[in-house]
């Protein structure tokens, strides 16, 4: 709402169209429910809430194992195979059996045996005999082989499951920060609401003080009229007390006062469609508030009592409260990349191909894995070291804000709370003088139908009312501006802190 009117209430004039906008009456809650469920920021505050509670689900999804099933089918240009190439060998020491054998049967049939030449002539001739046999065993050579290893055509299925069972702290740090983050958007949904029901309340009394100075010109200008009609006849009939100069003066204050309520008019339509596109309706609407008149406040408590409250319950400045403990689990995400990480993982494969040979065998058709990772960071560079100094540096940063902003809300509740003990005070003494302000215009009004006093001075009566009546309700319009400023700091009403 529009701050700093003139002793008129006078607001920023913006030219409206002749024709009459639709109006609905409303109380004050009706338009804070109606702006809370219509107002698009609020939305967007919402969608926001959506975005860091997703966040946070993906954070708490680290502590679950990871399943995944993989099917690869593959076709190759050809059969995959395996070529044995061709070898030769001797047999060596193992025909040495076969040799002595050999040569045993031929010494038999010589006649040769232990008991016709002796055992020791027997041995030496079986010896010689055997290793002449030995020479005469020839090489083998094997010829190359082609083997088929499997079907160019295969599918392999693998199950695979990996658990984090220890990663430095790393999980916790990034759950720590989905969960800030959750509660910080929280916050700034209730900061929206907060911002919502402190304009909707602004522009509610703005509208009601427009209505209310549209009626004071009014009935200004109306009195104002009957008294030129009065001056006019009195100058018209020679009465020596008013002059023409009494006559044109009263004409030139009932014109501008005719402008002036033209203005008050067209200010009131202006502060009912501002206040009806808070609420969310169409700009052609016009809401009329309930309220005839703004109520008075009777305020009271100890401006410490004020400042701890908006410290701590203040949205922003849980916000800032949340983004340090983000900051915190930032410094140990970072800290984490020090330790070590431990991983159990483990696989089913299966493959199917056509084949039933070579690879392909019932013994490795179906094979599972298990097994357990074990990753020690040994040097990176000193880009762990450098990741910790600057986590450490954002979370000393968001403490020194921290510590700006609680300053800051400590002055705006003073000031709120100062300006609303000189509204109270104004709306008193206001209220006092205008009960003297009134008769004093009634006054003079009888006494100039009796010409006991001068035009200029009931002129001066009438306009002095309309000076402390308009000034009475734009203290009290101060009262309700600076209590719905402290609502929104301290994060609630005032009826909800009493």
């Amino acid at each position: 709402m529009v701050k700093g009117w003139s002793a008129a209430g006078l607001l920023i004039c913006i030219g409206v169209g002749a024709a009459e906008l639709p109006s609905t009456s409303f109380t004050l809650a009706e338009c804070i429910d109606q702006a809370l469920k219509a107002n698009r920021t609020q939305a967007v505050s919402r969608a926001s809430q959506k975005v860091a509670e997703a966040q946070y689900q993906q954070a708490l999804s680290a502590r679950w194992p990871e399943a995944s099933l993989d099917l690869t089918g593959m076709r190759r240009d050809q059969d995959p195979n395996f070529i044995f190439s061709s070898n030769s060998f001797s047999l060596g020491t193992m025909a040495a059996p076969i040799a002595e054998a050999v040569a045993a049967t031929q010494l038999a049939k010589a006649g040769v045996t232990p008991g016709s030449v002796g055992l020791a002539t027997y041995n030496a001739q079986l010896a010689a005999a055997t290793q002449s046999t030995l020479s005469q065993f020839p090489g083998i050579t094997t010829p190359s082989q082609d083997v088929k290893l499997f079907d160019r055509d295969t599918l392999t299925s693998s199950f695979n499951v990996h658990i984090p069972l220890y990663t430095g702290g790393k999980i916790s740090a990034l759950i720590q920060q989905g969960k800030a983050g959750v509660d910080a958007a929280r916050e700034e949904v209730h900061r929206t609401d907060l911002q919502i029901i402190q304009e909707t309340r602004n522009y509610y009394f703005g509208a009601v003080l427009a209505g209310q100075l549209r009626t004071l010109g009014e009935e200004s200008l109306e009195r104002l009229q009957l008294m030129l009609d009065l001056t006019a006849r009195l100058y018209q009939n020679g009465s020596g007390k008013v002059k023409k100069t009494d006559y044109l003066r009263s004409q030139v204050v009932v014109a501008s006062l005719k402008s002036l309520v033209a203005l008050l008019r067209s200010n009131e339509e202006l502060a009912r469609a501002a206040l009806a596109n808070t609420m969310g309706l169409p700009w052609r609407t016009s809401v009329t508030p309930a309220d005839l008149e703004i109520p008075t406040l009777d305020y009271g408590g100890a401006l410490e009592d004020w400042v701890a409250k908006a410290q701590s319950l203040n949205p922003q400045a849980l916000q800032v409260g949340y983004g340090l403990s983000a900051a915190e689990a930032g410094v140990d995400k970072a800290k984490a990349g020090h330790l070590p990480v431990v991983v159990l993982f483990g696989s089913v494969d299966r493959l199917d191909n056509s084949y039933h040979q070579g690879l392909i065998t019932d013994q490795n058709r179906n094979s599972w894995t298990l097994g357990l990772r074990v990753q020690v960071p040994i040097f990176n560079g000193f880009r762990v070291q450098n990741e910790i100094r600057e986590a450490q540096a954002r979370k000393e940063k968001l403490g020194l804000e921290r510590q700006i902003l609680l300053e800051g809300l400590g002055l705006q509740v003073k000031n709120a709370f100062l300006e609303i003990a000189r509204a109270i005070q104004q709306t008193k003494a206001t209220s006092e003088s205008l009960a003297v302000a009134r008769e004093n215009r009634e006054l003079h009004e009888r006494a100039f139908q009796e010409e006991l006093v001068e035009t200029k001075d009931v002129i001066e009566a009438q306009l002095t009312e309309l000076f402390i009546r308009s000034q009475h309700q734009k203290a009290r319009y101060d009262a309700q501006i600076y209590q719905s400023q402290l609502d929104n700091l301290i994060g609630q009403t005032l009826s909800e802190t009493h």
